[in-house]
């Protein structure tokens, strides 16, 4: 029953660990409370009075921590007035962004000082969601036929490098979460998701996905791989794209979702990493992207049109080990002969010098490798997967 009585302003607010967490009728929590989270202007006021009483009463502070957060000011960092004209309420940005956007544009503010916000700043965190949410459209769509996960032994070094990371990245980010540093968390998140896992990982995987025969031992693996990130990053994502993770179960296979049956029942559970060779993916990573400079090159001057027109050469000792260099840099094939007077261009990483050549073989008309001996005809990889 509510009474209009007030003893004192502070004294009433500062009691309220009693009137929530002390009741016997109903469970709102435990005392102490986990956090108190308020503005920064009530160190001396809220939390101060909370613990004065607390204390007094129970000798111990009612709460084990305390996040403060700044005020929202306009993008120029100006304090929002309606006579200035540069109020952003909250259901403006409801009504053209949504709550995801907003909930986003929180979790990537600074909350600890004070935080700008502007139709160009919530235009530029639409374009961090979009990002993630084409990213988990492209691995539902994916691993749609996956009826169940293969064995972690069938895994490719690739495979194995893209787990690893993305064990220590969604745990890394985990523990942002938990100690209330959602902006690291989410751009550690947000970078992994963009960069490692879409830009190389998914890229790589897009020739086994779409070509490879569809219970494949390569194509199975590479879908296990997305469904264990996909799980691990849908239940760090659910407490900010709520309705985005609720509308992804529907639609998400059972291999993802398990017992799951909408975005409250996700249970998070740590990405495991997997024993792998000792391979230096750092290596490659940079390997990678200076091979992608040099065709880049060759685009734009058009001598060639696609990466698939390519080989590669090196005769690196840090590539022994390493199997799939043909797909690490998507290209048609790695050569085993240097021909210097045909490389269309070179690049170096650590003293060792890659060649980029043509291929000399013909273009397969399915996957659209160079690895067929006659023109319009499949390349051995086709041929057995089609069964001719």
């Amino acid at each position: 029953e509510k009474i209009d009585h007030i003893l004192d302003v502070w004294f009433d607010s500062g009691s309220t660990w009693k009137a929530v967490l002390q009741r016997e009728d109903f469970n709102a929590g435990e005392y102490p409370a986990s956090m108190y989270l308020e503005g920064s202007d009530q160190h001396r006021g809220w939390f101060q009075s909370s613990l004065l009483i607390s204390s007094a009463i129970n000798f111990c502070a009612p709460y084990k921590s305390i996040v403060t957060h700044g005020f929202t000011n306009d993008e120029h960092g100006e304090k929002m007035s309606k006579s200035k004209g540069n109020v952003v309420a909250p259901k403006d940005v409801l009504k053209n962004y949504g709550s995801e956007i907003l909930r986003l544009w929180v979790v990537m503010s600074d909350y600890q000082n004070d935080q700008k916000i502007s139709d160009n700043i919530l235009k530029q965190i639409s374009e961090h969601y979009r990002k993630i949410r084409n990213t988990i459209r492209f691995l539902l769509a994916n691993v749609s036929d996956l009826d169940a996960l293969s064995s972690r032994d069938t895994y490719s070094d690739i495979d194995r490098w893209i787990i690893n990371l993305a064990a220590k990245k969604l745990k890394k980010a985990d523990e942002f979460f938990s100690a209330y540093e959602f902006s690291k968390g989410l751009q550690l998140i947000s970078h992994f998701v963009t960069v490692e896992l879409s830009g190389i990982y998914l890229d790589i995987c897009k020739d086994r996905l779409y070509c490879e025969k569809r219970d494949s031992t390569k194509r199975v693996a590479s879908q296990s791989v997305m469904v264990e990130i996909t799980k691990s990053l849908l239940t760090l994502l659910a407490p900010i794209f709520t309705y985005t993770i609720d509308e992804v179960l529907e639609y998400a296979p059972e291999v993802i979702k398990g017992d799951a049956k909408d975005v409250f029942s996700l249970k998070y559970a740590e990405l495991q990493s997997i024993e792998s060779k000792d391979i230096d993916f750092d290596y490659l990573i940079t390997a990678r992207e200076r091979c992608s400079e040099v065709i880049d090159g060759l685009k734009k001057d058009k001598k060639i049109k696609a990466n698939l027109e390519l080989e590669i050469y090196c005769d690196s000792d840090k590539l022994e080990n390493f199997l799939e260099l043909d797909d690490w840099f998507i290209v048609s094939s790695i050569s085993k002969e240097l021909r210097a007077e045909e490389s269309l261009g070179s690049f170096e990483v650590e003293n060792d010098r890659f060649y980029i050549m043509k291929s000399t073989l013909h273009k397969c008309p399915r996957c659209w490798k160079l690895n067929s001996d006659a023109e319009d005809k499949l390349c051995p990889r086709c041929e057995g997967v089609v069964g001719v």
